[in-house]
């Protein structure tokens, strides 16, 4: 697969307003990384990984790789299971969306504008040649090592 793509974020506890966040992303590409990273104050996790997966999708496309073959290694099942089909069953979003943007209990999903916002993005790509893995935030390797620096140095300005 041409590119890779690698988010990660970093947070801790109970969020406050005042609360640093942080999301970073790379992207292995012709022998390449690229790399992006930002950060906010209250932000949730979910809302960091969230974000790391938008602004991966957005410099892909910027690529022009929308076409292409992809891995995504993340961190988050969070991300990977509302965006996927995975052995527990069909894309979250793809519920969500027929529901209009409700939870099976009726309830609007929580961050409703970033899903619709990676939603949008999603639509740009082929979808048969996405594919996502789960990294575990505990094991060491070297794209997700590289993020985690990044994530830190965001979190230390």
């Amino acid at each position: 697969m041409p590119a890779a793509g690698s988010t990660g974020t970093h947070k801790g506890g109970h969020v406050q307003d005042s609360d640093k966040a942080a999301w970073a992303y790379m992207i292995e590409h012709d022998g390449k990384q690229l790399a992006d990273s930002a950060g906010r104050l209250g932000a949730t996790n979910n809302e960091m990984e969230m974000t790391a997966f938008l602004e991966s999708l957005k410099k892909l496309e910027q690529l022009g790789l929308t076409q292409q073959s992809l891995l995504f290694v993340l961190n988050s099942q969070y991300v990977i299971k509302s965006v996927s089909d995975t052995k527990d069953g069909p894309a979250w979003m793809k519920s969500w969306k027929k529901r209009y943007w409700k939870t099976a209990n009726g309830k609007p999903v929580a961050n409703q504008e970033l899903w619709q916002d990676i939603d949008r993005e999603l639509d740009k790509f082929d979808s048969s040649k996405l594919k996502f893995a789960w990294l575990r935030s505990t094991v060491s390797d070297a794209g997700s090592d590289f993020v985690d620096s990044l994530l830190i140095k965001r979190m230390d300005e």
